[in-house]
């Protein structure tokens, strides 16, 4: 029975056709709880975060190809603060870590991010801009601009970059 819920000790019954009573004496209800699950053992303790945890060097490189959004050396200084000051304790903080970055990263996607353009060097001419944006070095130009079939061929396909 919830707490706080009052059952009156007696109750009494009558009946309206011949003003028969009858009487009923409350004799307690005993609390009955849900035997509590046991959580099972994990295998690693979970522990907190050092104040000075940083991602292996291979981890930070993965990241930076896997979520270009992210800028990866900032977000782990927010995942790092972020368990400190809320006293998380998990048992593999790199598995933690990477879910952070791949969270970001989808956020940004669905906020409309788009990678940006490869920067065109300021001293390229404007051929060197055609030949880059349609995938073919300047020397390979330079061999084949006299064929018509393979200029066609390259202009068909379009910009690339």
């Amino acid at each position: 029975m919830p707490e706080g819920l009052r059952v009156p000790r007696e109750l009494v019954l009558r009946r309206s056709a011949d003003d028969a009573e009858g009487r009923f004496v409350h004799v307690g209800v005993k609390a009955v709880r849900a035997a509590q699950k046991r959580k099972p053992q994990q295998g690693k303790p979970l522990v907190k975060i050092p104040e000075d945890w940083l991602p292996p060097e291979h981890e930070v490189t993965q990241a930076n190809t896997k979520a270009p959004s992210v800028n990866v050396e900032f977000e782990t200084a927010q995942f790092v603060d972020w368990a400190i000051s809320k006293g998380e304790k998990r048992a593999d903080w790199l598995a933690a870590w990477r879910g952070w970055i791949r969270r970001t990263h989808q956020r940004n996607l669905e906020q409309g991010w788009k990678p940006k353009a490869a920067v065109a060097p300021r001293d390229e001419d404007a051929r060197a801009r055609w030949c880059r944006l349609h995938g073919v070095t300047v020397e390979e130009y330079e061999q084949r601009k006299g064929d018509a079939v393979w200029l066609e061929r390259i202009k068909r396909r379009g910009v690339v970059a």
